[in-house]
């Protein structure tokens, strides 16, 4: 096995491997590091929404006299 990494065409064939190997670990890394963002991205996106929501709900008067205030909708 290591007599063929002592002939040119098992020093070629190693380089190729290595070769291989390198550019596999990079294409993965990338790879991960963009799933990384995107979840990201849909986490802070999901974030945004929820504080929105809570907001909007700290704003809704709820006093017994808020509580009868025309929304300007007509119900029965």
């Amino acid at each position: 096995m290591f007599s063929l990494l002592f002939t040119p065409v098992g020093r070629y064939l190693a380089m190729a491997v290595a070769v291989v190997v390198i550019l596999g670990g990079v294409y993965f890394k990338i790879r991960s590091d963009a799933i990384a963002e995107i979840e990201a991205a849909a986490t802070k996106d999901a974030l945004r929404r929820v504080e929105n929501a809570v907001r909007a709900g700290d704003a809704v008067d709820v006093t017994p006299d808020g509580l009868f205030k025309s929304d300007g909708h007509k119900r029965d």
